[in-house]
């Protein structure tokens, strides 16, 4: 059978492709699999979002449901169910998703950056599996991560499987990926956003057509699925002139909110994994503290997006009603400030309890939920003081907007998401104001996104572009092994012949083992060629140097420029661990590369 379906792949399928590249072109191919790519994506996070949507609807009725009929058995059922998804999601990752199974985009965005696109099959479905037991049972986290992840495989196992030329398989990778935010949020504009700013930021102008045809199909296919309401109740009122200073505030207040977001998620998660080292028992030891969090305060269950309706809505009652168990504090207000506090302080903490515990989500949901607390909790504060009236649930939308900005540093996918999913293009100009001020103050205190962090410090991710770019090859594949080994003995006669046979400029000094022991260039050959006087007396040693800016076979081309620009050489010697010499890197070649590579990334 298998045979058979390879024979039917090669005799057909991938006939067909070239057939198409040749009569049509392969800008065309493209884009024809763009569309295909938006349609499965949506599909994939559609039917994902709409059955975590219900499970949650589902755990938020059952916690607000009266229990007097049931006794108490509504408190095990909320204390045990989270961690019940939590190690299903732990079972599905360990037999299906393999020791490599990501939870994060932080591998995505590393492996985009370095042109590698080879994504299992089986991620086709198991992040969906994952995060959907994991987030529908309870869990505090969101769905958006794993989609994205589900998309990415969709667009890279689509390229492989027809044998797409690997300069576009990032390029369809980004096409899954925006189509799945488009599905989940019906945003097709923040979609392409964020494939842009987050996972593809070198990418030209030009590749973003294919992404944009990708996510205007997912809107199109999710828009069958779940209907075409829009994402948040929201309730947006023209903004008030005199409120801009106030806006310029928020944005800055969101930004130490986002701040505080990544620092707490870092925190956390290295305290949990250094404490629990055996996945068996961080899973439970995380797993118990996550439920007794989420028994205390409900409203930390699931992504959130009920919770801020609620806001939008003015519904203080219904947020109070949220935690029965603190139905004993008289004061509704204290109460309401307990809870924006919790969530504003303790949600990122949930979140990083849900994932790193075991369970399966992203950051992208809760980022969106804190922001909206965090603008209310301004609006609420500044109201109070008497100073000015502002409306509150225009707050709502801009702290989503500031918070996610902070977190993620995509400015423009968080204004177009918000004033996509809340219709509040009206907002347009607080957004921008938010937005600017959110990602200009927080990289002051925090200059890396919440994906990108823990990669910027390991050294694994640059905001240079040219390193960037040069980072994704290794030394081994321009190295030259056109070279003539001297001894250290050999006199100058047999150096003068080389010269006169061969255009090197460099030769290698090696040792009866092949290691390296210095080099000679060839300026210093021809100085001593023009002194007869002391020509016949000197041997290698006499002219030989000590090898500088040596660099192994496994190094980046980043590195190479790195020993060519402070040691100002046109060659570098290569040499692995032991010190066997392997041969020579030329800075030309890695300049002719360079140039080769920024052609095929302006390229669609």
């Amino acid at each position: 059978m298998k045979k058979f379906l390879l024979r039917l792949h090669r005799r057909f399928i991938l006939r067909a492709v070239r057939f198409w590249q040749t009569r049509w072109g392969e800008r065309s191919l493209i884009i024809l699999l763009a569309i295909l790519i938006g349609g499965a994506a949506a599909l994939a996070a559609a039917l994902l979002h709409t059955l975590v949507t219900r499970l949650e609807a589902f755990g938020i009725w059952l916690a607000g449901t009266p229990h007097d009929d049931h006794g108490f058995g509504w408190l095990g059922i909320l204390l045990v169910l989270p961690l019940a998804g939590m190690l299903l999601s732990f079972l599905v990752q360990r037999y299906l998703g393999g020791p490599r199974y990501a939870k994060s985009l932080s591998p995505l965005i590393l492996a985009l950056n370095r042109r590698r696109t080879g994504i299992p099959v089986v991620e086709l479905f198991n992040h969906m599996l994952s995060s959907a037991l994991s987030v529908g049972l309870g869990g505090s986290a969101g769905l958006e991560a794993p989609s994205v992840l589900t998309g990415a495989a969709i667009g890279a196992n689509s390229a492989g499987f027809l044998h797409i030329d690997r300069r576009h398989r990032s390029l369809l990778v980004g096409c899954g990926s925006a189509a799945a935010i488009s599905a989940i949020f019906d945003s097709p504009i923040a979609g392409v956003l964020f494939a842009a700013e987050v996972l593809l930021p070198e990418f030209s102008v030009s590749a973003l057509i294919p992404m944009i045809m990708s996510s205007a199909v997912a809107t199109v296919v999710s828009r069958q699925i779940i209907g075409d309401n829009q994402f948040f109740l929201a309730i947006n009122a023209p903004w008030q002139a005199n409120a801009i200073p106030c806006y310029f505030l928020c944005g800055i207040f969101c930004a130490l909110v986002g701040v505080y977001v990544i620092k707490a998620a870092y925190f956390t998660s290295a305290q949990l994994k250094s404490r629990f080292r055996n996945p068996w028992l961080r899973l439970f030891a995380g797993g118990s503290v996550l439920c007794l969090i989420l028994l205390m305060f409900p409203l930390l269950r699931g992504q959130g997006y009920l919770y801020i309706e609620k806001l939008f809505t003015g519904d203080m009652a219904g947020l109070v009603a949220s935690a029965p168990l603190l139905g004993w504090i008289p004061s509704q207000s204290a109460l309401l400030v307990i809870l924006v506090a919790v969530v504003i302080l303790g949600k990122v903490i949930a979140s990083v309890l849900t994932v790193d515990a075991g369970g399966d989500g992203g950051i992208f949901a809760p980022s969106m939920f804190i922001g909206a607390f965090t603008g209310f909790a301004f609006a609420r504060l500044v109201n109070l003081t008497g100073v000015i009236q502002l409306q509150e649930y225009n707050f709502v939308a801009v702290g989503m907007c500031g918070v996610f900005t902070a977190v993620m540093r995509a400015p423009l996918t968080g204004i177009f998401l918000i004033a996509e999913v809340t219709g509040g293009y009206i907002l347009l100009v607080p957004l921008m104001i938010v937005s600017s001020v959110s990602w200009f103050v927080a990289r002051f205190f925090e200059p890396n996104s919440i994906y990108r962090k823990a990669l910027v410090e390991n050294n694994l991710l640059d905001d240079d572009r040219d390193r960037t770019m040069l980072r994704r090859l290794p030394v081994r594949l321009l190295l030259s092994r056109d070279y003539h080994v001297l001894k250290l003995n050999d006199p100058l006669q047999k150096v003068t012949g080389l010269v006169e046979r061969t255009p090197e400029e460099i030769f290698p000094v090696l040792d009866d083992n092949g290691k390296l022991i210095g080099v000679v260039h060839l300026e210093k050959i021809l100085a001593v060629m023009l002194n007869p006087k002391v020509y016949s007396l000197l041997v290698v040693f006499d002219l030989m140097e000590p090898p500088l800016g040596i660099v192994s076979p496994d190094d980046d081309l980043a590195w190479a420029m790195a020993n060519f620009e402070k040691h100002n050489l046109a060659y570098l010697p290569v040499c692995d661990a032991s010190g066997t010499f392997h041969g020579f890197i030329a800075k030309a070649s890695i300049f002719n590369r360079y140039r080769r590579m920024v052609r095929e990334s302006d390229s669609f």
